[in-house]
């Protein structure tokens, strides 16, 4: 699960326990100009039926268990750290080497997480 902090200059996305290990990452910044919106319940997050293909990425994808790292999609590459889709929100982003971050939110519900994200971020 993930925790995301936005703060005056950036919004901030940290792993937690075994996700850190199965995504090979920890912490996620990026500037909050890179943020184009936040999305509660995804379609992508649906990640057996995001990615295309086959599993072309860095991190760790078992079908219909989890998907956590970067991930190719039909638009590009999005990192994942998502087991359970319907506690996902996504990130779509700009100006980044990645088109959407998808992540379970911890503490939270994805709508109040979303729209937490949303209101900090002064977006729709």
């Amino acid at each position: 699960m993930a925790s995301i902090q936005v703060t005056s200059r950036e919004v901030v996305v940290r792993l937690r326990g075994w996700d850190r290990v199965l995504a090979m990452r920890g912490t996620l910044r990026f500037p909050r100009s890179h943020v184009l919106g936040v999305r509660a319940h995804p379609e992508e997050a649906r990640f057996d039926e995001a990615i295309v293909d086959s599993w072309r990425g860095r991190g760790t994808y078992v079908h219909a268990k989890v998907a956590a790292g970067i991930v190719h999609l039909a638009d590009g590459p999005s990192f994942y750290s998502v087991r359970r889709p319907e506690r996902a929100i996504a990130l779509d982003l700009d100006g980044e080497a990645m088109r959407h971050l998808v992540v379970e939110v911890d503490g939270e519900t994805p709508e109040s997480a979303a729209g937490r994200i949303a209101s900090a971020l002064g977006c729709s």
